[in-house]
């Protein structure tokens, strides 16, 4: 899955240096998630403030998550959400577009709306954590349909139209939560909340595997941001207040991969953790099943063929 480069450091214009020797987290489900989230407040790496970005056109799906920072940067920036994001609506500079990534005509509406000037940045940061099960009219699993699905069909429509410039990094969010699983596919019904989820984001580092594999003029990159603690934003007392305040990070902090991923130096292929930065993944880790990972992208590749064949 990793393309492997010299080992190096990087310095920016602060202090701050970001360590590309490859780490090997723990191999156990359990002992990874709980490593990559015990002190990840203070272990979380940050990214140099340069290179900045002026001059590149950046596209994110999922709203306002990491958009401040890239515009601090520079970076001429549009996203893609289902409705208008709270935080990014404070934010000036920001194209947004809507569109609902469970629903192909939405997409390809919204790729229709952008003029032909390329991205130099695509960040596929949308993601849905389904409480129920639930069906799209395309007939898939909505967790499915919105974290994998639709961003393939998004890349895929961009890669046809010539709207991905030469060398254009794809930063795709997953997380380590993928371990609770070993399989990926449009197929697999709903059993839980947590394990459609984790297969959903196993699926989003198989489509960066094949990506780097079928498409040499692309550098795409899996990031872990962290568990951030917006999803707790209403828990002001008991258990879920004080496990939000002892470990979970804030959003600035969570941007900070997809800001690494974007402007330093990382291999193509590979996963970048916020605690444990460049991931040397295990030969029996499920993200390096090679032959599950091209049987879901030709799953995907077949879905999405009569949406890219009529989408002009």
């Amino acid at each position: 899955m990793i393309e492997r480069s010299a080992t190096e450091v990087q310095k920016g214009s602060t202090d701050v240096t970001i360590d590309l020797t490859p780490f090997s987290p723990p191999t156990g489900s359990m002992k990874r998630v709980l490593a990559g989230i015990l002190g990840q407040k203070k272990r979380t790496r940050t990214c140099p403030d340069m290179p900045r970005l002026e001059g590149k056109r950046v596209l994110v799906t999922g709203g306002a998550a990491g958009v401040g920072e890239l515009i601090a940067r520079g970076a001429e920036v549009t996203t893609l959400a289902r409705g208008k994001s709270q935080g990014s609506g404070l934010l000036d500079g920001v194209k947004r577009l809507s569109a609902d990534l469970a629903d192909p005509e939405s997409i390809i509406k919204a790729v229709d709306s952008l003029d032909d000037q390329p991205f130099d940045l695509l960040i596929c940061n949308s993601g849905l954590l389904a409480q129920k099960e639930e069906f799209m009219k395309t007939g898939f699993e909505k967790t499915f349909a919105v974290n994998v699905l639709g961003h393939h069909l998004l890349y895929r429509l961009l890669i046809e139209r010539g709207l991905l410039a030469k060398d254009a990094r794809i930063v795709m969010t997953t997380g380590d939560i993928y371990r609770m699983d070993d399989e990926c596919s449009p197929y697999i019904p709903f059993d839980s909340t947590p394990k459609t989820y984790a297969r959903s984001k196993l699926g989003n580092l198989w489509q960066v595997s094949i990506l780097a594999e079928r498409s040499p003029d692309l550098h795409p990159i899996a990031v872990h941001p962290g568990v951030i603690a917006s999803g707790f934003s209403g828990a002001k007392t008991g258990f879920l207040a004080w496990l939000r305040s002892q470990f979970l990070i804030s959003e600035q902090q969570g941007a900070q991969s997809a800001l690494i991923a974007a402007t330093q130096n990382l291999p193509r292929g590979s996963y970048w953790h916020n605690v444990f930065g460049l991931v040397n993944l295990a030969e029996d880790d499920p993200a390096l099943n090679h032959r599950a990972a091209k049987k879901l992208w030709d799953q995907l590749e077949e879905i999405t063929e009569p949406f890219l064949n009529n989408s002009e």
